[in-house]
């Protein structure tokens, strides 16, 4: 009976179960005994060489963040000399009379200081004076002869910035000697100063583990900064300077070598990289012992462990083949339909699948014909992706063959842009609800792909999401590059028309192409969205050529300075209706210039920093007052000259009203008037603030105060202003001679000439001679 019960069993098992049963004790000795090999030969050399290429990585991201931390620091130095204090005139100024430049000169460079975590200390050089400007040190002269030899030859050669490692600091402070040197003014042919910026090395990001030892070389291998664990070998850089002399290094080159010191096999990396028009290099290196740890403990377990798993896999695969088996024949019971027959054994499993499964093509057939019905929704993702330049890493061949794929081919095709910003949603006439500017958005994206459709192959609509939407028109392979262009000129027309009499919304189109390259396409949007800051600033519909709009974007608009500060003084007068008088005739005078849009929205912007500027130098802090992002964000909206007046009067100048009645009372103002009128009646008498202040029974800082807030500027400089324009009037209308202009308004003649220099960078006499020449030259 037994016998007769394992002969059923057996014939019942096809090939495929004494294949698997085969192939399962194939797989379970050999691997065992492949795995114990390299464990107990290879192993270490194996964990070696994947450290070092794991190392690779992540010392290219580590060269990466040092090489950013520069970049970053050299931008941020940058962006600070561009501040107006460091100007040319601070290398005659007197820094102990003019206490408060200095100090404000002083302030600038404790930012600079704190501004940048990489900078350790920060020094003004002034050469011509010999002297240095730190937060800490306060103004200093360099008396010492060595001192003042080093720090003037940071001014010789050509370069605007370099890199130094050998700049002693001065006056005995302990640090680093490492720092950037930028010459000022930057890329200047004559330089007046320098900026020196000294790098703090325990703020270098070496992201190195606590066994590596880490090394950051400048062009002359001297060591920038270095890893805690670097200092416990001290005979390792000596090693890692001779393998490095050795080494022809370049741009981004890449080395890996072992060095023995300190009783240790070092497993080093070194990565060249470029800084300050110098080879740069970092190093790291690691114990061979610490990499390979791990791996003692395993060698001895190995042996054991494989005898015991050699025995154990083979019982075992006798008993995972009949597991495994089990899968097998119930998929053979499922292309029975479910039926299990005993008597059926085919000696072939897989050819009796493979007959059944001929049965179940018409399923596959219905699953490719949904997938059909997907592609068009792919094909539109994918366009997304690449107008929204998510996908700039793919080839123009690739792009195509993955379009072709998605049952698009545009070979030979033209490409255009359309772009369609609409006005109506910027809520400054009638609000809108968020789902109302919803609604409307894609009743606009049907009428714009709609319209398209009729001229365009394939058209493609997006919803940019900024209350602008965006369709990208296919023309056919016939078409002409002029023809294309005339079609989307004309359909651009007739979009502004509909839009307009269906959604009563006025809005501005935008047209930019064709092009034969599709991977023009982001280029083509990317254009389209900045000329639509180009358009004409009124609220009316317009059409505009993306190619022609910024052949001309560089616009002549004459800037109403004078009006600038006339609405400044006003505003700090106090005089709201005023200033609102002022600012509709300064908004009109951009528009009769035909500035664009753009350039009025910088104008009320340029308004606003002057806002700024007269708060700081009243001592009120314009941040506390006003969101500076907000406002452009609120201001980018606004697409008409009124909008822009009601915006700016309401979110500017009622606050800073406010401001200004909280900041002093109406008696300081009648009394700060009173003085305005005096000075301006008797400004060529000697009269000073302080006889004002006791005229007034006030004190001489409040008056200076109130004074200072509501014209912008302190009294002398105020009084100085006034002088010069009476005396620049005088040059221009009468002949005068220049003392007799100088007493005119109580000045001698030889402060007269020193002063109108100073403030006009040219004597009187070349001011004269300048403007009449003008004025003869104009009349001719």
């Amino acid at each position: 009976m037994l016998r007769d019960y394992l002969a059923k069993r057996f014939a019942s098992k096809g090939t495929v179960y004494w294949r698997s049963i085969a192939l399962a004790i194939l797989l379970t000795c050999i691997p065992i005994t492949i795995v114990s090999c390299i464990g107990g030969y290879v192993g270490n050399r194996y964990l070696i060489q994947q450290y070092q290429q794991n190392n690779e990585i992540m010392l290219r991201e580590s060269v990466r963040r040092i090489d950013g931390q520069f970049a970053q620091l050299v931008q941020y130095a940058l962006h600070m000399m561009a501040n107006p204090i460091f100007k040319p005139a601070i290398a005659d100024m007197n820094y102990v009379d003019e206490f408060e430049k200095t100090k404000e000169l002083l302030d600038t460079m404790s930012l600079i200081e704190n501004g940048e975590s990489l900078i350790d200390q920060a020094y003004l050089y002034i050469p011509k004076q010999n002297v240095l400007l730190q937060p800490l040190l306060g103004l200093r002269t360099l008396d010492d002869p060595a001192d003042r030899a080093v720090w003037n030859s940071l001014m010789n050669g050509d370069k605007g910035i370099f890199w130094t490692n050998h700049l002693t600091r001065p006056f005995g402070r302990s640090g680093s000697k490492h720092a950037i040197v930028m010459k000022l003014p930057f890329n200047g042919q004559t330089s007046y100063g320098a900026l020196v910026l000294y790098v703090n090395p325990a703020m270098l990001q070496l992201n190195v583990t606590p066994d590596q030892a880490a090394y950051v070389l400048d062009g002359s291998d001297v060591v920038i900064g270095q890893s805690d664990a670097a200092k416990s070998y001290p005979e390792l850089l000596p090693r890692i300077m001779e393998q490095l002399g050795s080494t022809k290094r370049t741009y981004d080159s890449q080395s890996r070598f072992q060095i023995r010191a300190d009783h240790e096999q070092f497993l080093m990396n070194a990565v060249s990289f470029e800084k300050m028009n110098r080879i740069w290099t970092f190093v790291t290196g690691t114990p061979s012992s610490k990499v390979t740890a791990p791996n003692s403990a395993y060698t001895h377990v190995v042996v054991v462990y494989w005898m015991v798993s050699l025995i154990a896999a083979l019982g075992l695969s006798w008993f995972a083949s009949n597991r495994f088996y089990q899968p097998f024949r119930k998929v053979m019971d499922l292309v029975r339909d479910g039926k299990a027959d005993e008597d059926a054994h085919p000696s072939d499993e897989m050819a009796y699948i493979e007959a059944k499964w001929q049965q179940y093509r018409f399923a596959n057939e219905s699953l490719q014909s949904r997938l059909d019905q997907s592609t068009p929704k792919v094909r539109e993702a994918l366009i997304n992706q690449f107008v929204l330049g998510q996908a700039a890493h793919l080839s123009e061949t690739e792009m195509v063959e993955k379009l072709r794929a998605l049952q698009l081919d545009v070979t030979g095709c033209l490409f255009s842009v359309v772009v369609c910003q609409l006005h109506g949603l910027d809520g400054h006439k009638a609000p809108l609800t968020e789902k109302d500017s919803q609604l409307i958005t894609y009743a606009a994206i049907n009428i714009v792909g709609e319209m398209s459709e009729a001229s365009a192959a394939y058209v493609h609509t997006l919803d940019l999401l900024d209350g602008s939407i965006a369709a990208v028109l296919i023309f056919p392979e016939t078409s002409a590059m002029d023809d294309a262009r005339d079609e989307l000129l004309r359909l651009g027309g007739d979009m502004l028309r509909t839009l307009e009499h269906v959604l009563s919304m006025p809005s501005t189109i935008v047209v930019n192409g064709p092009a034969s390259l599709w991977m023009d396409i982001p280029y083509l949007l990317e254009q389209s969205r900045k000329a639509l800051s180009y358009r004409t600033f009124t609220s009316e519909s317009q059409l505009l050529d993306a190619t022609a709009v910024l052949e001309q974007a560089n616009p002549e608009v004459d800037f109403p300075y004078d009006l600038e500060q006339e609405f400044t003084h006003t505003l700090n007068l106090g005089l709201e209706r005023e200033a609102a008088d002022i600012l509709e005739r300064f908004v009109t005078a951009l528009k009769n210039e035909g500035a664009p849009e753009w350039v009025v929205h910088q104008g009320l912007m340029r308004l606003k920093s002057s806002l700024y500027r007269s708060m700081l130098q009243s001592g009120h802090n314009p941040y506390a007052l006003f969101d500076g992002v907000q406002l452009e964000e609120e201001l980018r909206t606004l697409r008409d000259a009124e909008a822009c007046i009601q915006w700016f009067g309401k979110r500017v100048i009622r606050p800073y009203i406010d401001m200004l009645s909280k900041s002093y009372q109406h008696a300081m103002k009648d009394i700060v008037d009173q003085v305005l009128a005096t000075i301006h009646d008797n400004y060529m008498c000697d009269i000073s603030l302080e006889t004002f202040a006791m005229e007034a029974g006030v004190s001489v800082s409040h008056l200076s105060k109130a004074f200072r807030q509501m014209t912008g500027s302190n009294y002398i400089d105020y009084l100085t202003a006034l002088k010069i324009g009476r005396c620049k009037k005088l040059l221009l209308t009468t002949d005068l001679k220049m003392n007799e202009i100088a007493k005119s308004v109580g000045y001698q003649p030889p402060y007269f000439n020193r002063m109108f220099k100073k403030l006009e960078g040219m004597t009187p006499g070349q001011y004269r001679l300048q403007f009449s020449e003008t004025k003869l030259g104009k009349a001719e």
